[in-house]
């Protein structure tokens, strides 16, 4: 019974401690404007630190609630072993100090966890920079760093424990105008950017630009909350960046006799290769053709935005695109690969011309990547009957307009395909089809 009882009230304590705790709090008031809590740390658990930036120190003052109804304040400069009292006036349960300095840390010393306050003048601290430039460190193929008249003064405060030296870092909007590239619409639009900047302004880069722009930078956020923002601008910046993207196009009819189910481009092959590039700035652009793993022997070299080249080989290739600007400070690559397939010859043996228009009405070889193609028909007689020289083209069965007569023909084909492969084929086709069938006329009436 008197262990439950013990808990209960060791539990009411607890809770009495946490309200407590939660319950006191320091406001900071006066100054040009409402002061701003800049940052708020945390050391152990037992240690918070909150930063709050004034703008002058006119009628600055702090106070401290909590449940006690006294309260005994401290300042320290760089720790709390050095922590001086600090008078204070106490209403109910609100003490309040008076006549604060800058850079120092407050505090009231009252039960496990220690709070402070540091207090920083941002009217000392305010920007005086001019002359913003891109500096010559900078690196304009990726990243910009900027430079400007003046310094910017860091802001600093002390851990109370330790002494530690801190610094406030500052925030910077530079808001610039770049391009991004949509691989969906393989187009490059407008984009304007802002790059946020913490620390020091002038000691980050910011990604380069793919077009001219405008550069400004606005801050710091501090000067912002006081309504004592600074906004410089650089004119106009002449970018060098680039960025480019290969689109590639096959120009191939392809014909319902070709030979898909064989990976590859089908020889002769005549490939569109268009550069997708963020022009003006890219501006010069440069082609090489290879072999896969014969990088330093190219099969062809090109300049321009766009080139057409006709695969008349088997094999795999690369299509490699070098973009650089117009000075050629800065540069970028894309590649694509190609695969022209082997060649591929199949002779049909029987067709049946005039009675199921688009079945097998036609005599067509199925093939693939042949770069030369002849074919000739002949009939039993040795008459030639039909000529032709691309092979995604066929013999409708007919001489003069007029369907030749059911029965078997003859036909030589010669070929050579993409891998050098040649093709000399002899063989007989069979003709079925009705007698009745005399002509394209009477088809057609039937």
């Amino acid at each position: 019974m008197l262990k439950k009882e013990l808990r209960k009230i060791l539990l009411s304590l607890s809770f009495v401690f946490v309200v407590a705790v939660s319950y006191a709090q320091y406001v900071v008031t006066g100054g040009s404007g409402s002061p701003m809590k800049a940052s708020q740390s945390s050391g152990d658990s037992a240690e918070r630190l909150e930063v709050y930036l004034v703008y002058g120190m006119d009628n600055v003052t702090i106070s401290y609630t909590s449940s006690s109804s006294s309260h005994q304040w401290y300042r320290y400069k760089t720790k709390r072993l050095e922590a001086e009292k600090v008078a204070s006036t106490q209403n109910g349960t609100t003490s309040t100090i008076r006549n604060v300095e800058e850079g120092y840390g407050y505090f009231v010393e009252e039960g496990a966890v220690s709070r402070y306050v540091w207090i920083v003048d941002y009217s000392k601290y305010t920007l005086n920079i001019s002359n913003l430039h891109v500096s010559d460190n900078s690196d304009p193929c990726s990243g910009l760093v900027l430079a400007g008249t003046g310094t910017i003064q860091p802001i600093y405060y002390y851990w109370p424990n330790t002494g530690t030296r801190r610094e406030l870092p500052r925030q910077f909007d530079v808001i610039y105008n770049t391009l991004e590239y949509n691989s969906d619409k393989k187009e490059y639009t407008s984009k304007q950017e802002t790059a946020v900047i913490e620390g020091n302004l002038f000691g980050k880069s910011i990604p380069a630009p793919w077009c001219d722009t405008e550069i400004c930078v606005k801050g710091d956020y501090f000067a912002r909350h006081f309504g004592k923002e600074v906004t410089l601008c650089i004119d106009e910046y002449q970018a060098a960046a680039v960025d480019a993207h290969i689109d590639t196009l096959l120009i191939e009819q392809e014909a319902p006799n070709m030979n898909t189910t064989k990976s590859g481009y089908c020889a002769p092959a005549t490939v569109q290769f268009s550069a997708i590039a963020n022009t003006p700035t890219a501006a010069l652009f440069n082609w090489k053709i290879y072999r896969q793993g014969e990088e330093d022997n190219p099969v062809v070299r090109f300049t321009g935005e766009e080139v057409d080249y006709t695969f008349n080989q088997s094999g795999t290739f690369i299509i490699k695109l070098e973009v650089s600007d117009q000075s050629t400070t800065c540069s970028t690559e894309d590649e694509v690969q190609i695969d022209i397939s082997e060649s591929y010859l199949m002779i049909p043996n029987t067709f049946s011309p005039g009675t199921t228009p688009g079945i097998n009405d036609e005599f067509r070889v199925a093939y693939k990547s042949l770069v030369k193609f002849k074919a000739w028909i002949f009939n039993r007689w040795g008459l030639q009957m039909y000529y032709w020289t691309d092979p995604a083209q066929g013999w409708d069965g007919k001489k003069g307009g007029k369907y030749v007569q059911p029965g078997v023909y003859f036909y030589v084909i010669e070929a050579e395909g993409s891998d050098g492969i040649k093709y000399k084929e002899k063989g007989d086709i069979n003709i079925l089809r009705p007698k009745t069938i005399q002509d394209e006329n009477e088809n057609i009436q039937e």
